[in-house]
């Protein structure tokens, strides 16, 4: 799963329309990957599933910096805040967490939904934290975004309901991911930081997984194999995408998410999303096109 990425921590090239196809990859193979996950959920613990997603980002991306060689591979390794790398690799592993906590009770979609107000906690959390200032236009935005938040969500029983508030955790680990991004990420390659992201998630998540450990079924094995490998292959789409085009145009390409989940959601596990969870969307859609296009 993944939020429209920072416009500060973009490095555009020329290539508009093959940023735009990454980015619509981007989109599919998360829906994928938290497709996988949903349904890995209903028999093994989250841990384990998160487990097995950042193991295959590691074996996928180490084979990748094992065929560059140990020369490349160790420029790449370099960071200019070690420390702060692994903040961010915490956090998003504590966004994934959360994710698929909330996956195992929670349909696609509604997931989805709350998870693309993450881009709005970002202009919050940085006028505190960044010392950033938000304009009345970019504040009214965050407004409008929240709005349709509270209308996807709808009224719930958050007592009878308790997994209805992980979708929220999820969305302040990421968007705290995103602001460590910005502070410590910034000067260090791409592949760098989606190093150390993964890193820390293994680390931890195979430091505790074997308290949680269930035997893997035969007849699931195919589908842990494919959640570490789209856990890899996702994040790699994305970055291709901010590679060849500017943030602010591809971006926006990765809320075709909500396409996918509705389609996925439908046909895989059943769910027939109301019409209050599309308005709100549309609302928090439309506040992170503004936010990600507009510094104004």
């Amino acid at each position: 799963m993944a939020t429209p990425p920072d416009l500060t921590v973009s490095l555009a090239g020329d290539r508009p329309l093959r940023g735009i196809g990454f980015m619509l990859a981007a989109g599919l193979l998360f829906v994928l990957l938290d497709t996988g996950v949903k349904l890995l959920g209903q028999d093994y613990s989250p841990i384990q599933v998160v487990w097995a997603r950042y193991a295959g980002h590691m074996l996928v991306l180490g084979g990748y910096l094992a065929w560059l060689g140990w020369p490349r591979c160790r420029a790449l390794m370099h960071t200019e805040s070690l420390l702060g790398q692994v903040l961010r690799g915490l956090l998003l592993f504590g966004a994934s967490t959360f994710a698929y906590l909330a996956l195992r009770d929670l349909p696609l979609l509604q997931v989805y939904v709350v998870n693309f107000s993450a881009p709005l906690l970002v202009t919050l959390l940085a006028i505190p934290l960044l010392k950033e200032r938000v304009t009345l236009a970019r504040g009214a935005a965050v407004v409008v975004g929240f709005i349709g938040v509270i209308i996807a969500v709808g009224p719930v029983d958050w007592r009878a309901q308790p997994a209805a508030l992980l979708p929220f955790g999820m969305t302040l680990c990421f968007a705290l991911y995103q602001l460590t991004t910005r502070r410590f990420g910034r000067h260090d390659h791409p592949l760098t930081s989606l190093f150390y992201a993964g890193l820390a998630g293994a680390l931890v998540s195979s430091a505790v997984v074997p308290l949680l450990w269930t035997p893997i079924a035969l007849g699931d094995m195919p589908l842990f194999l494919m959640v570490g490998l789209l856990g890899a292959v996702s994040q790699l789409a994305l970055i291709l995408a901010m590679r060849c085009a500017p943030a602010s145009l591809v971006s926006p390409f990765l809320y075709t998410q909500i396409v996918w989940a509705s389609l996925f959601g439908y046909l895989v596990f059943g769910d027939v999303p109301l019409l209050q969870v599309y308005l709100g969307a549309v609302l928090i859609i439309g506040a992170g096109i503004f936010l990600a296009t507009r510094r104004t």
